[in-house]
């Protein structure tokens, strides 16, 4: 698709579904408490966010692979209308029990949104534009991730929790429409056999990996039969989608994919980068609030920097990337990563919230600066065809990374957490000023000392995280980024 109004309008469409997927991975955070006041079901409170996780993670590769085999745009739309049908049902739920199914339905089609749009953009833009515009389109995604508490705070004060969902209703379909009226694509030229069982195995293997890493550390207990039996049949599961990617005519996940450094390295590099970014979002504003004190308010003042460090990094590096190459920026990113977090080890119940936003803004940086050039790498060193493929395979490690790594950090502190929770102390007061407040100075006091350890566990271990993307980006192959990449023989997007 040659430069002009409709592939602006393409971006455009794109930006929207990135954008709505993005925010509402997070944005239900603020809006549950209400939600839950109304329909009741606290103790399924988890499940209305573990269930947009698992459908939204497991259906990645799935659609990178739908959307080689198929076509971009129709695979694209399928995917904005299973989430714009979960998002209006999710609105519109009676019960806990609707809401955590039509939540699932929901991140069924959001599973698509993001690695579907960052794959068009690889087809309609050249290497030179590419890396500009996924800095962007990373820019946009995590600070639409980050900012999303916020946004679903203000919507459920101002409206209603419902509109937290019904608010993508007029955002997605635009952008379908825009998308369908703008993109045209070759069509298919030969019949594909679709990896049913790759599909199925691999889905099945993820699934169970997340529900005993979120129940182990929560419900059943790390050595419960529940748990363990979950973890060997995810093995299992695992195991057999490795045989069958090995053998099957058009597997789901290409494994030839990772005998290339630069796709091994890079999808080791992405699941650092998700694993951080997930993990501070959820942790930081945990020790703001509970450790020292302060509220919801100034929480989101400490997140903000990383949400302004990571599009500055990710459009810097991605105007950057022709002259210097993939590997100096990953290196500089990671090591900027990790004097970040090791500078958050540092943080105390005193530590004043200029500091704490500094952190935030070093590691967001970091993080910024790597991420863009694994994607361009990545989408840049295979043929059109495997190009869906290849960038979900970098979303897929994103978010399943981020995804264990809230499991197990969440574990660490539940054990911290575990001699004031034997002694029936409500940990949410800890969260919560006035009733903190209620508390009395010694139980307060062994609360916030439970919490504040359990939290420097979790510091410590993002360093160690940090270290190893470290190692992971020095491994990046050497080269320039043209030497790296993939000489298309034919133009496949038409257009303008």
């Amino acid at each position: 698709m040659r430069p002009g109004r409709r592939r602006k309008l393409v971006t455009t469409a794109l930006l929207l579904g990135m954008v709505i997927s993005a925010l509402e991975a997070t944005a239900v955070s603020t809006a549950m408490p209400t939600a839950i006041a109304e329909l009741g079901g606290v103790a399924r409170y988890s499940w209305v966010f573990s269930a947009y996780l698992l459908t939204s993670t497991t259906t990645v590769p799935l659609y990178g692979k739908l959307a080689d085999l198929y076509g971009r745009r129709r695979i694209y739309l399928i995917a904005v209308g299973l989430f714009l049908l979960g998002s209006g049902l999710s609105g519109a739920a009676g019960s806990m029990e609707q809401l955590i199914a039509f939540r699932a339905l929901q991140g069924l089609g959001a599973g698509g949104l993001t690695p579907i749009g960052n794959t068009i953009i690889g087809d309609i833009y050249t290497l030179e534009e590419r890396g500009k515009m996924q800095g962007v389109f990373s820019g946009v995604w995590g600070l639409s991730s980050i900012v999303g508490p916020a946004a679903g705070g203000i919507i459920t004060e101002l409206l209603s929790w419902r509109w937290v969902f019904y608010i993508n209703l007029p955002v997605g379909v635009a952008a379908a429409l825009l998308l369908r009226s703008q993109l045209t694509e070759e069509s298919a030229r030969r019949e594909h056999r679709l990896d049913v069982p790759g599909t199925v195995s691999l889905t099945i293997s993820v699934t169970l990996l997340l529900v005993a890493l979120l129940e182990g550390s929560q419900t059943w207990g790390w050595l419960s039969p529940l748990a363990l039996g979950a973890l060997a049949l995810a093995a299992a599961g695992l195991l057999l989608f490795l045989w069958q990617e090995r053998w099957a005519a058009e597997p789901m996940l290409p494994l030839d994919l990772f005998r290339s450094r630069l796709i091994a390295v890079s999808s080791g590099g992405s699941a650092v980068i998700g694993t951080l970014l997930l993990a501070a979002s959820a942790y930081v504003p945990m020790f703001v609030q509970g450790v020292q004190g302060r509220s919801a308010v100034e929480a989101g003042m400490v997140l903000a920097p990383m949400s302004v460090g990571w599009p500055i990094a990710s459009t810097l590096a991605g105007r950057l990337l022709l002259r210097t190459g993939y590997r100096r920026l990953v290196i500089v990113g990671a090591a900027v990563a990790v004097i970040g977090t090791l500078w958050l080890i540092t943080a105390s119940p005193t530590t004043s919230t200029t500091t704490l936003m500094a952190m935030m803004a070093l590691t967001g940086f970091g993080l910024g600066c790597g991420a863009t050039p694994y994607l361009v790498a990545v989408q840049t060193a295979v043929p059109w065809e495997r190009r869906g493929v290849a960038t979900s395979a970098i979303q897929f490690f994103r978010t399943i990374g981020g995804a264990i790594a809230v499991a197990v950090f969440g574990a660490v502190l539940n054990r911290a957490l575990a001699p004031v929770l034997r002694e029936g102390v409500n940990v949410d007061a800890a969260l919560q000023p006035a009733q903190r407040a209620l508390l009395a100075p010694g139980t307060r006091q062994a609360l916030t000392a439970a919490l504040d350890g359990g939290l420097d566990a979790i510091f410590v271990a993002f360093a160690g995280v940090a270290v190893i993307g470290l190692v992971i980006a020095w491994l990046f192959p050497r080269g320039s980024a043209r030497e790296q990449a993939f000489q298309e023989p034919v133009e496949r997007m038409v257009g303008e």
